[in-house]
Protein backbone atom coordinates (compact mmCIF):
# COMPACT_ATOMS: atom_id res chain seq x y z
CA UNK A 1 0.00 0.00 0.00
CA UNK A 2 1.55 3.30 -0.81
CA UNK A 3 2.60 5.39 2.40
CA UNK A 4 0.21 8.43 1.19
CA UNK A 5 -2.74 6.25 0.96
CA UNK A 6 -3.28 5.49 4.82
CA UNK A 7 -3.61 8.77 5.81
CA UNK A 8 -6.17 9.45 3.18
CA UNK A 9 -7.84 6.49 4.07
CA UNK A 10 -8.49 7.11 7.33
CA UNK A 11 -9.95 10.44 6.22
CA UNK A 12 -12.05 8.60 3.60
CA UNK A 13 -13.31 5.93 5.92
CA UNK A 14 -16.32 7.84 7.67
CA UNK A 15 -17.50 8.73 4.73
CA UNK A 16 -17.61 5.62 2.50
CA UNK A 17 -18.05 2.30 4.38
CA UNK A 18 -16.55 0.03 1.93
CA UNK A 19 -12.65 1.96 2.69
CA UNK A 20 -13.44 1.32 6.66
CA UNK A 21 -12.51 -2.06 6.69
CA UNK A 22 -9.02 -0.79 4.42
CA UNK A 23 -8.41 1.55 6.73
CA UNK A 24 -8.86 -0.30 9.80
CA UNK A 25 -6.24 -3.55 8.64
CA UNK A 26 -3.92 -0.22 7.38
CA UNK A 27 -4.06 1.61 11.34
CA UNK A 28 -3.36 -2.44 12.24
CA UNK A 29 -0.54 -2.67 9.95
CA UNK A 30 0.87 0.69 11.27
CA UNK A 31 0.77 -0.47 14.58
CA UNK A 32 2.41 -3.89 14.06
CA UNK A 33 5.21 -2.07 12.40
CA UNK A 34 5.56 0.72 14.24
CA UNK A 35 6.96 3.26 12.04
CA UNK A 36 5.69 5.37 9.61
CA UNK A 37 7.19 5.46 6.52
CA UNK A 38 6.06 9.76 5.66
CA UNK A 39 4.82 12.50 7.68
CA UNK A 40 2.88 13.43 4.81
CA UNK A 41 4.29 16.89 4.63
CA UNK A 42 6.59 18.12 2.09
CA UNK A 43 10.42 18.57 3.59
CA UNK A 44 9.43 17.28 6.58
CA UNK A 45 11.30 13.58 6.78
CA UNK A 46 10.24 11.53 9.41
CA UNK A 47 12.82 11.43 12.09
CA UNK A 48 13.66 7.83 13.63
CA UNK A 49 13.07 7.71 17.46
CA UNK A 50 11.20 10.44 17.53
CA UNK A 51 9.72 11.15 20.87
CA UNK A 52 13.52 10.70 22.37
CA UNK A 53 14.43 13.68 19.81
CA UNK A 54 11.64 15.79 20.64
CA UNK A 55 12.45 15.34 24.10
CA UNK A 56 16.49 16.26 23.67
CA UNK A 57 14.86 19.33 21.86
CA UNK A 58 12.62 20.27 24.48
CA UNK A 59 15.32 19.74 26.91
CA UNK A 60 17.47 22.02 24.94
CA UNK A 61 14.87 24.72 24.50
CA UNK A 62 14.39 24.66 28.54
CA UNK A 63 18.27 25.04 29.00
CA UNK A 64 18.39 28.14 26.06
CA UNK A 65 15.48 30.08 27.68
CA UNK A 66 17.75 30.67 31.18
CA UNK A 67 18.99 33.50 29.62
CA UNK A 68 16.00 35.20 29.24
CA UNK A 69 15.13 37.15 32.26
CA UNK A 70 12.47 35.09 34.99
CA UNK A 71 10.33 37.97 34.74
CA UNK A 72 9.90 37.82 31.39
CA UNK A 73 6.30 36.65 30.28
CA UNK A 74 8.54 34.97 27.25
CA UNK A 75 10.14 33.20 29.48
CA UNK A 76 7.55 31.69 31.63
CA UNK A 77 5.03 31.31 28.14
CA UNK A 78 7.88 28.99 26.50
CA UNK A 79 8.66 27.19 29.97
CA UNK A 80 4.98 26.62 30.53
CA UNK A 81 4.63 25.19 27.30
CA UNK A 82 7.59 23.36 27.19
CA UNK A 83 7.51 21.44 30.27
CA UNK A 84 3.69 20.60 29.41
CA UNK A 85 4.76 19.07 26.33
CA UNK A 86 8.02 17.01 28.23
CA UNK A 87 6.06 15.62 30.70
CA UNK A 88 3.17 14.47 28.20
CA UNK A 89 6.54 13.09 25.85
CA UNK A 90 7.66 11.38 29.06
CA UNK A 91 4.85 8.88 29.44
CA UNK A 92 3.58 5.65 28.07
CA UNK A 93 0.65 6.48 25.58
CA UNK A 94 1.86 5.62 21.71
CA UNK A 95 3.44 8.42 19.44
CA UNK A 96 -0.04 8.54 17.80
CA UNK A 97 -1.66 9.72 20.94
CA UNK A 98 1.11 11.78 21.64
CA UNK A 99 0.69 13.64 18.38
CA UNK A 100 -3.05 13.75 18.72
CA UNK A 101 -2.90 15.57 22.01
CA UNK A 102 0.26 17.79 20.95
CA UNK A 103 -2.29 18.68 17.78
CA UNK A 104 0.56 18.23 15.19
CA UNK A 105 3.41 15.10 14.48
CA UNK A 106 6.25 14.58 16.83
CA UNK A 107 8.54 15.92 13.89
CA UNK A 108 6.45 19.24 13.50
CA UNK A 109 7.21 19.29 17.42
CA UNK A 110 10.68 19.01 16.63
CA UNK A 111 10.54 21.49 14.23
CA UNK A 112 9.30 23.83 15.98
CA UNK A 113 11.84 22.99 18.97
CA UNK A 114 14.45 23.86 16.59
CA UNK A 115 12.66 27.56 15.28
CA UNK A 116 12.56 28.36 18.98
CA UNK A 117 16.41 27.44 19.41
CA UNK A 118 17.27 30.02 16.73
CA UNK A 119 14.74 32.39 18.44
CA UNK A 120 15.14 33.09 21.93
CA UNK A 121 18.94 34.72 21.34
CA UNK A 122 16.92 37.55 19.08
CA UNK A 123 14.73 37.93 22.05
CA UNK A 124 17.56 38.07 24.49
CA UNK A 125 19.18 40.53 21.97
CA UNK A 126 15.87 42.53 21.40
CA UNK A 127 15.10 42.34 24.83
CA UNK A 128 11.14 43.49 24.31
CA UNK A 129 10.29 43.17 27.81
CA UNK A 130 12.77 46.32 28.47
CA UNK A 131 10.59 49.51 28.58
CA UNK A 132 12.60 52.35 28.54
CA UNK A 133 12.06 54.62 31.88
CA UNK A 134 9.20 57.12 31.26
CA UNK A 135 8.19 55.63 27.85
CA UNK A 136 4.42 56.33 27.67
CA UNK A 137 1.77 55.30 24.88
CA UNK A 138 -0.24 57.54 22.99
CA UNK A 139 -3.94 56.14 23.20
CA UNK A 140 -6.35 57.38 20.29
CA UNK A 141 -9.82 57.16 20.46
CA UNK A 142 -12.11 56.09 18.48
CA UNK A 143 -13.72 58.55 16.07
CA UNK A 144 -17.52 58.13 15.85
CA UNK A 145 -18.73 58.05 12.32
CA UNK A 146 -22.32 58.99 11.71
CA UNK A 147 -24.12 57.38 8.58
CA UNK A 148 -23.09 53.92 7.08
CA UNK A 149 -20.72 55.97 4.26
CA UNK A 150 -18.94 59.21 4.66
CA UNK A 151 -19.35 61.47 2.10
CA UNK A 152 -16.47 60.42 -0.04
CA UNK A 153 -17.84 57.43 -1.10
CA UNK A 154 -17.80 53.56 -0.25
CA UNK A 155 -14.80 52.22 0.72
CA UNK A 156 -13.24 55.51 1.18
CA UNK A 157 -12.35 57.12 4.95
CA UNK A 158 -14.81 59.61 6.38
CA UNK A 159 -13.23 63.39 6.37
CA UNK A 160 -12.17 64.40 9.80
CA UNK A 161 -14.69 66.75 11.91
Amino acid sequence: MAPLRAPLLRVLAPLMPSLRLEACAVAALGGVRGAKSTTGIVGLPVVEDAREELKRQLQAVLDAVAIIPEAAEYRKSIEKTVRYKLSAAAGEAPDEQLEELLGRQLEEEIKMCKEELGLIPKMAEWAPWDVPEGHTIEFKEEQQVEGAVASGGAGQAPAPK
